[in-house]
């Protein structure tokens, strides 16, 4: 699973969940890819995870 920042409210046609604007959620590669074909790509961003230095 992958986070994502939703940047625009939209409702899952496979859950009925309503995923609001400024929220992060996880669902996987594949289900985002499908969310930005059926809507478009201006409603998902991939929220990059911070690695921690392993020196730390």
């Amino acid at each position: 699973m992958v986070k994502y920042k939703v940047k625009k409210t939209f409702r899952d046609i496979h859950t009925n969940e309503v995923y609001k604007a400024n929220h992060e959620i996880e669902m996987t590669v594949k289900r985002a890819e499908e969310v930005e074909k059926n809507l478009d790509d201006s409603f998902l961003v991939r929220v990059e995870e911070k690695q921690e230095d392993p020196k730390k």
